[in-house]
């Protein structure tokens, strides 16, 4: 009954007067409804006020102070594959030309490993072209470290703050050891897909991934087809040792080199033999070691011995490009394909590559794995629908393409072979005036009366580009 008479006896008050009547419960004082109804804006307000109290107010965060960590000179190992990008070396607009370095320095300030790509002693082994691709990239640079501003691995600093972690004892009294940031695994979580960080190394502070490189090793693939691969091992082989390499480099008197003299340590072509049953097309790979490249050197080394494999000149033309005095200028010729070049491995001297954190390390690389294995794959499909297109139309017969009712006298060519065979054979290569030169990367060039290597025009000579330039510098000055 009295449940009923207190129903009643509010069920005629509003939200506001309710609202009140509990407030002043809640402080001890009683509260007659008329003051409540004369009151209502100021219940509102006061309801509006205590609400607010009971929330605790968000502080800003704190901004991220990386000067008061440690730093640490590192290099990385890094995979990538280059067909998306502009060249590996940042330029000032990645929005419309990316690359694979300002991916890296994006990651890199995103994950707080730098505060400034031009202020972290980056060095970087090789500069790939656009669509190169490289599966062992080196850079060097300096970043945040969690190791105690102590620690003989760390670099100097004059910062009086610390934020690093302390070594602490344990019960037992034995010395816990700081864990390093993860760097692969940090990294890699903010790198696209065709990007990959595969190891990291402690490094003295001088150390340089370009002057520190004892040797670099390419690899071209590319498709032995109709090419004979012992005139082009032949010379290839004429590559080894010292020598002026202008005459295959592109040169550029900004630069303004006088020595081009490089290494080649090692040459060799040779049969891919991992190759998927995808086609029957045999795969060889152009394996090259020197200390030094120039600017598109390789690409224009592979492009002269398809020439020599196409038996369109004799590998004594490599001699001839490497005599300056016979050959002071380079003749103009076109390059080999950027899509089957890569810079496969930098090696260096006392550098000890960490593929994840000790008590992690296997659970990363299978991470890395997976994650190639999953780009593959959908490569590999795309790869083996081509295939089968490209075998379907391949065996079939030629006579199949004939419309029926026409005469197959009508046709000078041979009917009976497959279209592959018409396709690859040596007449359609070349015939008459007509030729096909191989570029790499499934490309050709139909060229009309084909003029030999050493009866071209050429391009300046590098006196005189570097003179040019110079000419260009004083006049804008």
């Amino acid at each position: 009954m009295s449940h009923s008479i207190g129903v009643e006896k509010y069920a005629s008050w509003s939200k506001e007067e309710l609202i009140a009547k509990l407030l002043n419960y809640e402080t001890g004082h009683q509260i007659q409804r008329d003051s409540i109804l004369t009151t209502k804006t100021t219940v509102a307000s006061i309801s509006c006020d205590n609400t607010t109290l009971k929330k605790p107010s968000k502080k800003s965060p704190r901004p991220f102070d990386i000067s008061k960590y440690s730093k640490r000179h590192i290099a990385l190992k890094i995979a990538y594959f280059g067909w998306n990008y502009h060249g590996f070396a940042a330029n000032i607009d990645e929005q419309n030309f990316p690359t694979i370095e300002g991916h890296l320095h994006s990651a890199l300030l995103r994950s707080r490993m730098i505060s400034d790509p031009t202020n972290c002693n980056f060095s970087k082994c090789g500069r790939t072209d656009k669509g190169v691709s490289s599966l062992g990239q080196v850079i060097a640079l300096d970043v945040r470290s969690n190791l105690p501003r102590d620690s003989p691995l760390v670099l100097p600093t004059i910062s009086m703050d610390d934020n690093t972690p302390k070594e602490q004892d344990d019960v037992k009294g034995e010395q816990k050891l700081i864990e390093e940031i993860p760097y692969i695994e940090t990294l890699n979580r903010l790198l696209p897909d065709d990007i990959r960080i595969i190891a990291w190394a402690s490094i003295n502070p001088d150390f340089s991934a370009r002057h520190n490189c004892r040797f670099r090793h390419y690899k071209y693939f590319f498709v032995k087809g109709n090419l004979d691969i012992d005139l082009m091992r032949d010379a290839a082989n004429r590559f080894l040792g010292t020598h002026d390499f202008r005459n295959f480099c592109k040169i550029d008197g900004a630069k303004q080199i006088d020595n081009f003299d490089r290494t080649i340590l090692h040459v060799g072509i040779d049969l891919v033999q991992d190759q998927q049953n995808f086609s029957t097309d045999e795969f060889y790979v152009f394996n090259l070691k020197g200390t030094a490249f120039l600017w598109h050197q390789v690409r224009c080394m592979m492009a002269i011995l398809f020439l020599v494999g196409q038996k369109l000149e004799e590998p004594s033309i490599i001699n001839d490009l490497l005599d300056i005095k016979k050959t002071p200028a380079k003749p103009i010729y076109n390059m080999a394909s950027e899509l089957p070049l890569v810079l496969y491995d930098c090696q260096y001297d006392d550098v000890k590559w960490c593929y994840g954190r000790d008590d992690n390390m296997f659970n990363t690389l299978s991470k890395l794995y997976k994650h190639i294995y999953e780009q593959w794959y959908v490569h590999a499909t795309k790869s083996l629908l081509f295939s089968t297109l490209l075998n379907d139309l391949g065996n079939t017969s030629l006579k199949k393409f004939i419309p029926p009712g026409q005469e197959l006298q009508d046709f000078t060519t041979n009917i009976e072979q497959t279209l592959k065979e018409l396709v690859s054979s040596e007449i359609n290569m070349s015939s008459g005036n007509l030729s096909n030169t191989i570029t790499g990367g499934g490309k050709e060039l139909r060229v009309r009366n084909y003029v030999k290597i050493a009866n071209r025009e050429t391009c300046d000579s590098v006196e005189s580009k570097n003179e040019k330039y110079k000419r260009k510098r004083i006049k804008l000055e």
